[in-house]
């Protein structure tokens, strides 16, 4: 071929020495620097030749093996011819002195992998690209140093050609993309369709560097060229863009209802949303139009987390549940070359807090845990001030008490010491009233003395048995007692009493006697105080009334009434002390009765209520349990739980 009009101006149909076995398929060719041109050839009569151009014949090489394919060919620095084959590793002979080798890369017994591809590098070590063994490496002595394959790195053990630049790289094409081998590091770096290549597959005897550096390399889609100092330049990563804003997995407008978004997302750095809205995602891309689909992306969403994160596949960014508070979300694409310089694209995000954690509800919290503190603190002084009063009017009862205490005692000694001579009179008294019949007038006197002598000794008892209530040593034993009978004896006993002071007393009891379990005496004494204070303080009428009780009632009521003046308002509440006694200089007592009849009302777990105070109408109300916890009965005596 004329390289000058690209005209073919002979064909050689066949290679081979005349009467030799004649080879057609032409693999490889090589012009030494002594401007040889050396001829391989594969399958029938393959060998390696040399073509004579004067008289356009070809003559074998005899130290290549006869039926040899010699896939590649190469030159050293030493004039060297190197020859790789299909299975049988590498041959090489010096045309100088016809001295020639063979270096085999397997077992002996097992056939070598295809040679595709021979370069010389600086050092004048020699490289071998093959096809299932990766790249071997022999020094200048013709041994085997080194053996590179996936184990190390590579992409594939299937490698097509070899070039070297001025760095000391080694540039390998291979069945998996284009690799870069640094010879003193012994880095790997592979280029594939990411990075900008059309094919990720490369072709046999299609390696090229001219004298500029330039480098070509052949794949199956066509051909790259490249000047290697160029990709060692780091280029700045693809402008990135925010395209989408999903909120709770629903793309969002400028347009929509409630959207926060002003403007398309792509024109804003500002984002601000409400604490409700804190479930959202980014879509992004970058202006990559060649290599989209495998464009890599790199986001951090500071104020969350300070880590980038790294994406292969989508281009989404999700955030879920996020705090109110401040963040800045980044994001960067990598350029073709794997290089991550360039400007980051940045929104600024801000999710208000929710009302009740505002500012303004801050300052309003602050404000109410001061006005409770005020109250809570003049509440408690307010406390404090009540305990220091109610412990001052606690003193004061006690002291109260102290002098009723006192009170009681000395009423109690003098009774004591009253008590036996009123006795001593009392005895004699009555024997004298017995032997005196025939002396009216001193019966008289002396009957007179009896009655006065029989109070004086009740007042005593009265005062005893209040201060056995007091003490709570007054005994009670709850036996069945006809309630109507009780209250027709007393009412007889008070008749005559009624009499005297112009009085009319009154009894209303139900047919159906009432049988409850009492302490008869208390009763008595109970019942016997009440009549006597009605009669004292009645005007005309004074009555008691028996209610029968209702079926199933487990209790029974008395009331005593009169139709004597108003009780005031405020002497209601003291009527029931003991020695109260209003200010009427025409009524005389001690102040014992009401109080004694309470004390022996609660012994029995009952009550005793003024429950009417008004003029005309003076009621008291006593309400007695029918059963206790323990009674006694005839002669025995049972517990009810």
């Amino acid at each position: 071929m004329d390289i000058r009009n690209g005209r073919i101006s002979e064909r050689f149909r066949y290679i081979g020495n005349k009467g030799d076995s004649i080879s057609d398929f032409v693999l490889s060719l090589y012009l030494s620097k002594d401007s040889t041109l050396y001829v391989g050839t594969a399958y029938n009569g393959s060998g390696l030749f040399i073509f004579n151009q004067r008289s356009k014949t070809f003559t074998r090489v005899k130290q290549i093996p006869y039926n040899s394919y010699v896939l590649t060919l190469t030159e050293d620095s030493q004039g060297k011819i190197w020859t790789g084959s299909i299975n049988e590793g590498v041959y090489y002979f010096d045309p100088k002195t016809g001295k020639s080798g063979h270096i085999k890369f397997g077992d002996r017994d097992i056939a070598d992998f295809p040679i595709y591809s021979i370069l010389e590098d600086k050092n004048n070590d020699m490289w071998f690209a093959t096809e299932g063994s990766g790249l071997i490496k022999v020094n200048a002595k013709g041994q085997i140093v080194k053996k590179i394959t996936q184990k190390n790195g590579l992409p594939s053990n299937t490698l097509f050609g070899i070039l070297e630049d001025n760095s000391g790289n080694l540039w390998i094409s291979s069945l998996k993309g284009l690799i870069c081998y640094n010879i003193a590091s012994e880095k790997i770096k592979v280029y594939t369709k990411a990075n900008g290549l059309i094919t990720d597959q490369f072709n046999y005897h299609s390696a090229y560097k001219d004298k500029n550096g330039m480098m070509y390399f052949g794949s199956i889609a066509g051909m790259i060229a490249f000047k290697p100092e160029e990709l060692a330049i780091r280029q700045k990563s693809p402008p990135t863009y925010i395209t989408d804003f999903e909120l709770d997995n629903k793309e969002v407008g400028a347009n929509d209802k409630n959207s926060p978004l002003k403007k398309s997302v792509i024109y804003i750095d500002t984002l601000i949303l409400q604490y409700n809205q804190n479930n959202f995602s980014l879509k992004f891309s970058a202006l990559n139009y060649s290599f989209s689909d495998v464009t890599q992306y790199k986001y951090r969403m500071k104020g969350l987390s300070n880590d980038w994160t790294y994406l292969t596949t989508n281009r989404n960014a999700y955030f879920t549940d996020l705090s109110p508070g401040k963040y800045t979300f980044m994001v960067q694409a990598r350029s073709n070359v794997g290089s991550w310089v360039g400007k980051e694209k940045m929104l600024y995000i801000i999710i208000l807090p929710p009302i009740w954690r505002s500012t303004i509800a801050y300052i309003f919290y602050t404000i109410g845990i001061i006005v409770v503190l005020y109250f809570a603190i003049s509440y408690y002084h307010q406390l404090q001030e009540r305990k220091n009063i109610n412990k001052l009017k606690l003193f004061e009862h006690e002291k109260v008490k102290e002098v009723y205490q006192a009170k009681i005692e000395f009423f109690t000694n003098i009774a004591h010491e009253i008590q036996t001579p009123l006795t001593l009179i009392s005895v004699p008294v009555e024997r004298v009233i017995e032997k005196i019949e025939d002396y009216p007038r001193i019966k008289k006197s002396m009957l007179m003395i009896e009655k006065n002598t029989k109070r004086l000794v009740e007042l005593i008892g009265q005062l005893l048995d209040f201060r056995q209530t007091e003490i709570e040593q007054f005994g009670l034993n709850f036996v069945n007692v006809d309630i109507n009978n009780i209250l027709k004896s007393q009412i007889e006993a008070f008749r005559e009493y009624a009499s005297e002071h112009n009085i009319t007393i009154k009894l209303k009891v139900p047919q159906k006697h009432v049988i409850a379990f009492v302490d008869r005496e208390a009763l008595i004494k109970i019942c016997s105080n009440l009549i006597s204070n009605a009669i004292k303080y009645a005007t005309s009428v004074a009555s008691v009334v028996l209610s029968e009780p209702a079926e199933g009632n487990s209790s029974l009521s008395i009331v005593f009434s009169n139709d004597g003046p108003a009780i005031p308002q405020e002497f209601r509440n003291k009527i029931f002390e003991p020695f109260f006694r209003m200010r009427r200089k025409d009524k005389s007592g001690t102040g014992i009765g009401l109080p004694l009849a309470k004390s022996l009302t609660e012994l029995h777990k009952g009550s005793l209520v003024l429950s009417s105070a008004e003029a005309d109408n003076i009621v008291f109300k006593l309400t007695l349990p029918i059963h206790q916890d323990v009674e006694f009965q005839l002669s025995s005596w049972k517990k009810i739980n």
